[in-house]
Parts: structure tokens; C-alpha cells; sequence
């Protein structure tokens, strides 16, 4: 098996049919697609189970709720896949992403990740202004901008030790992005749009506080000292920090200004 596609669900069911469909349109049909049920009390049982007999390649996996970090690590176990690509309930992949994405994994070893543009968008799938930031090093280190559904290979996930645990309350996908970074190799933007994501006013990111997002902001130094050490002594008290993220809103609201070019200014 190529690829592994974990789709997690929580009292989605509204939603969920319209991820699987976007699996099932793939051009490329190497792939599985592990179902994990997170202790859902509406019908995501049954929307799955149809899609089981619908297809093979899907698999549905039955969990007392516990988290996505769990559910997510959980349906990683339970599939065999080569690459890895995590798909929330409430978004849609673009027909051509898993086949494009594969290919430069099996073509280019120094690649440890593929991703591409996402398109946000509302209820009634209005679209929305991009809001992930174009992908850079120099970026990642001061906000994400990878979308979970990137993909990558499960020898590096392994080596990651997964999502941590220890991120529950948020930015566990960040954190596994900084680990692979980590590991000095390449990360492959695809040009076209890869995917579209959901945007809900009950997400849990919007839930956020701002005591609990600074929190988060420390164990990601924590968990990758290494990394932020090139550029920074906390991540979270220091000035350069403070600049660096200054500069991210100030040019965020100026069009045709490239965040990176001025990132890159900071630290000569």
C-alpha cells in the first residue's frame, strides 16, 4: 500500500460524506482510508460503515473518545501505508492531490514533506481569503503554515514519535511539522490548491485563549530547542521573537509585500 489516509471524526457526521467523496475521486488508487471514529455520538458510524462496503480501501476504526492527537495516532497504527496524509471530517482534498504529492515522494528522497495551497471556506462553501501563510523555514518558526494535510512518510512520522501527547490543547500538527523540519530536508509546495478547509466558528483553535496559546507557544520551544535556538533564545519572551511576529501582522495587511523577504531582514 501507497498511502495511508487517516480521516478523523468527532460529531461531524454533516460533513463526513463530503471528505470521503473527495477520497474516493482521487486519480490515483493506491491508498487506504482508516475511518476513526472518536467516540462520535451521532452518525458517523453509520456514514462510515456505508462507505466500508462501499469501497475496501476504507476501514472504519471504533475509539472511546479520546482527542484527535489519539485518534489521529491511533489510525496510523492501523494502517500500512508508506506516506501518510491526515484529512480532518470537515474538509476535501482536490482530486489530483494524493497521486501529485506521492509522486515527488517516490522521486526526490531529500523531500520529507509535500503540501500545497488550501482554499478556506465557510458554511455553504462560500470562499474565504487565504489565511495559511505561504510555507518558509524562516515562517514556520513563528506561525504554521503547513495544513495538517500535508503528507510525508511514516518512517518519519515514527521518528517524530508521532503527535505528542503532551499538545492536546492545540498546535499538535504544528509541533509535528517542526519535528520532520527537524530532520534537514526538503519541503515540496505544489503549485496548484491541494485542499479545502472548513472553517466553523466551533472549531477548537477559535476556542483558544490567548493564556493557553502562549502555553502552547512554550512547549513548542521546549519540544524543539534545536531548532528555534538558531534564531532565538525564548521564543516567547525575547524581543526577536516579538519583532518577528510584529512584522508578520504589519506586512499581512499590506498586499503584494512577501512575509519572507522581511523575516529574512530580522536576522541579518
Amino acid at each position: 500500500m501507497k498511502v495511508s489516509i487517516i480521516v478523523t471524526c468527532y460529531n461531524l457526521s454533516q460533513y463526513l460524506p463530503e471528505a470521503l467523496d473527495s477520497v474516493l475521486a482521487q486519480d490515483f488508487g493506491d491508498w487506504e482510508c482508516i475511518i476513526v471514529n472518536d467516540g462520535s455520538s451521532d452518525s458517523t458510524s453509520v456514514i462510515a460503515d456505508a462507505y466500508v462496503k462501499k469501497d475496501s480501501r476504507f476501514r472504519l476504526l471504533e475509539l472511546q473518545n479520546g482527542g484527535v492527537i489519539r485518534a489521529r495516532n491511533e489510525g496510523v497504527k492501523a494502517s500500512s501505508g508508506e506516506y501518510l496524509l491526515f484529512l480532518d471530517a470537515d474538509d476535501i482534498l482536490f482530486p489530483y492531490y494524493v497521486g501529485k504529492a506521492a509522486q515527488v515522494l517516490d522521486s526526490r528522497q531529500d523531500v520529507l514533506i509535500v503540501s500545497g495551497p488550501a482554499e478556506p471556506f465557510c458554511e455553504g462553501s462560500k470562499r474565504i481569503g487565504i489565511e495559511i501563510p505561504p510555507f518558509s523555514k524562516d515562517t514556520m518558526l513563528s506561525r504554521n503554515s503547513l495544513h495538517i494535510s500535508s503528507m510525508l512518510r511514516r518512517s518519519d512520522f515514527n521518528r517524530t514519535g508521532g503527535f505528542n501527547p503532551d499538545m492536546a490543547a492545540g498546535l499538535e500538527d504544528w509541533d509535528l511539522w517542526l519535528g520532520i523540519l527537524e530532520m534537514d530536508g526538503e519541503v515540496q509546495i505544489l503549485p496548484e490548491p491541494v485542499l479545502r478547509y472548513r472553517i466553523r466558528r466551533d472549531s477548537r483553535n477559535k476556542r483558544i485563549s490567548n493564556d493557553t496559546l502562549k502555553e502552547l507557544r512554550r512547549k513548542l520551544w521546549e519540544h524543539h530547542k534545536g531548532l528555534y535556538s538558531k534564531y532565538f533564545l525564548d521564543p516567547v519572551d525575547t524581543m526577536e521573537y516579538r519583532r518577528l511576529e510584529y512584522s508578520y501582522k504589519k506586512l499581512s495587511r499590506m498586499p503584494g509585500v512577501r512575509i519572507l523577504n522581511s523575516i529574512k531582514k530580522i536576522f541579518r
